[in-house]
């Protein structure tokens, strides 16, 4: 139990020490009015990552991948033609943000009264729990760890135990930011920080939702090629 728990610690360590997922926290609190609602995309990023580590731990996310690996055989031309239809459709969610952006940006100019539009809370939850599914593809510690807990067959409480154990560590310095972002908001130093991140930040979203559009088109394209 002490060997587990110290290899618990230790990776959940290491693998909390994201200067990715730091970066884009404090983006999203330039973003938002309320930083509170930030407090939903660590949640998102949390759920997710527990979420993963009990799917991994009790052989479900292989299951999943292995009926996606025959639906895809099965049925290429229906599968690859969602995917190549979700492309277009995020394509088309890009453009439509990018070009908000600009107008939100051309009525500053000219002094015009127009709110900046605003991410609700449901949608920075499921930028966390995106953004810890596509980082969970290189977590190293995280696999180590569940592979380590996966040789003690405990039951059911100790394995979530042990899991949430990480995930609460994982998110730790994210709550850390949370707390510190807050307690210098006002500063000369954090007011300079949110206005460059506010500048930067409102591209962010239509860049990423143009680039994933961009490869499920490029590779239901290929792959029905």
């Amino acid at each position: 139990m002490l060997i587990l728990l110290g290899t618990t610690l230790t990776t959940s360590f290491f693998d909390c020490l994201n200067p990715s997922a730091i970066a884009q926290q404090m983006m999203l609190q330039a973003m938002v009015n309320n930083k509170r609602h930030t407090l939903f995309f660590i949640f998102g990023i949390g759920s997710a990552n527990l979420a993963m580590g009990l799917a991994i731990y009790y052989g479900i996310a292989a299951w999943v991948t292995q009926l996606l690996s025959s639906l895809t055989a099965a049925y290429p031309l229906y599968v690859y033609g969602l995917e190549l239809a979700a492309g277009f459709l995020c394509l088309g969610v890009g453009i439509r943000l990018f070009a908000r952006v600009k107008r939100s940006a051309a009525a500053v100019q000219q002094n015009l009264s127009q709110p900046a539009a605003q991410l609700t809370p449901l949608s920075l939850f499921v930028m966390g729990a995106a953004f810890c599914f596509i980082e969970l593809t290189s977590a190293l510690p995280y696999f180590g760890f569940l592979a380590v807990l996966s040789t003690y067959h405990y039951a059911f409480p100790l394995v979530l135990a042990f899991i949430v154990l990480y995930d609460f560590v994982y998110v730790l310095p994210l709550v850390l930011v949370y707390l510190g972002y807050n307690r210098l908001r006002g500063t000369a130093f954090i007011t300079r920080l949110e206005n460059v991140l506010s500048k930067v930040s409102s591209y962010i979203v239509p860049g990423a939702v143009g680039l994933l559009s961009v490869f499920l088109i490029f590779h239901s394209t290929s792959s029905l090629l």
